[in-house]
């Protein structure tokens, strides 16, 4: 008889090799097709850029943690099926059943390795990720459009309700090409403050400004009632709120989200990602309730069909959770219930499916 202790080593060990296979399969497939899509502008432009492979090298490092984030749960899925698949292929399965385990008692290896993914997605979605988008966005530039800096614009809104248009913010440098804010003043006049290389200030919570000036319009005209120079805009838009405002959504914390949410407490976004941050790594998990009990229930020639079945169901509900989520985002559900409600139905079809498992 095996011993408990020996037969979880045993099911962690085939699972740990299964699991080093499918990230090494996922995470390099995902890289090669990236790679081959680029490699036109790659080669030109680390060219003329001076660069070598290692910055190659760097920029594609810097993408591995986003890439296991998002292959993630289909790594931990395969995972399964292959270590569930190869105790049933060559009968270990059927013995381990005849001396009285249950199947729970069989996967606990299985589902005690699922948590530390969980962990390890978390960890890396909340610390590693963040961390290392400025620098595989500041490379991409470089490598994939030609550019020596990453340059972005975009439209933001303070808290105190002023609209900022920001044209080619340079990452690197922190400086803003060109900054138009509007907005009104205490006498509810429109105000418009514009400026060109603007610079962050900490101290002063604002952005210095060349060639700036503000405009104040007369309610209802079209023309400036005042006009003066300024070299200063108060507002509380860091560099870093700039950057959030393009990164997507994996390339952001919890905190970040947090904050965002606060400064732009009506956004359906901000309020759907801050749920989609947990419910997200709680998928990692749930594909693999999901899928084992289709393998699990079959024996030796249904096992394929259990196998596609599993994966069909997983890619179900990762294509509802995607519908639901842009839903959630459109206005036509609330933040709460779009990032919730595949959850809850995928985490009860899965308690159903393990309570019909037969040995």
């Amino acid at each position: 008889m095996i011993g408990v202790d020996r037969l979880d080593r045993y099911v962690a060990r085939i699972f740990m090799s299964s699991w080093l296979a499918s990230t090494v399969l996922f995470v390099g497939l995902f890289g090669v097709v990236d790679f081959f899509s680029k490699v036109g502008e790659l080669i030109e432009h680390s060219s003329s850029a001076g660069a070598g492979l290692g910055v190659i090298g760097r920029m594609y490092v810097c993408r591995v943690p986003g890439i296991f984030v998002q292959v993630a749960p289909f790594v931990m899925l395969m995972s399964a099926l292959f270590t569930v698949l190869r105790l049933q292929r060559h009968g270990e399965l059927v013995a381990i059943f005849m001396t009285g385990r249950s199947p729970m008692r069989v996967l606990a290896p299985i589902f005690a390795l699922t948590l530390v993914c969980m962990a390890v997605v978390v960890v890396a979605q909340e610390s590693f990720i963040p961390r290392l988008a400025k620098q595989r966005e500041s490379d991409e530039a470089l490598l994939v459009h030609g550019r020596e800096d990453w340059v972005l614009s975009t439209i933001i809104k303070d808290a105190s309700g002023q609209i900022l248009n920001v044209v080619d913010y340079h990452v690197a440098s922190e400086t803003i090409g060109k900054l138009t804010a509007s907005g009104s003043d205490e006498r509810g006049r429109a105000r418009i403050t514009s400026g060109e290389d603007a610079v962050f200030d900490e101290a002063e919570g604002g952005w210095r400004l060349r060639n700036g000036r503000i405009e104040v319009l007369a309610p209802g005209g079209d023309r400036p009632e005042i006009v003066e120079d300024a070299a200063f805009l108060r507002t509380d838009v860091r560099p870093q709120d700039l950057m959030i405002e393009k990164q997507q959504p994996f390339d952001l914390s919890f905190r970040e989200i947090v904050e965002r949410g606060e400064r732009y407490p009506q956004s359906a976004r901000w309020k759907l990602l801050r749920h989609y941050h947990i419910t997200y790594p709680l998928s990692v998990l749930l594909l693999v309730m999901l899928g084992v009990p289709f393998v699990l229930k079959r024996r030796h020639r249904g096992t394929l069909v259990g196998m596609g079945i599993a994966m069909l169901l997983c890619v179900g509900y990762l294509t509802v959770d995607v519908i639901v989520r842009d839903m959630g985002l459109a206005g036509f559900l609330p933040p709460v219930i779009a990032s919730w409600l595949p959850v809850i139905l995928a985490g009860s079809l899965s308690v159903v499916l393990f309570d019909t498992l037969e040995t």
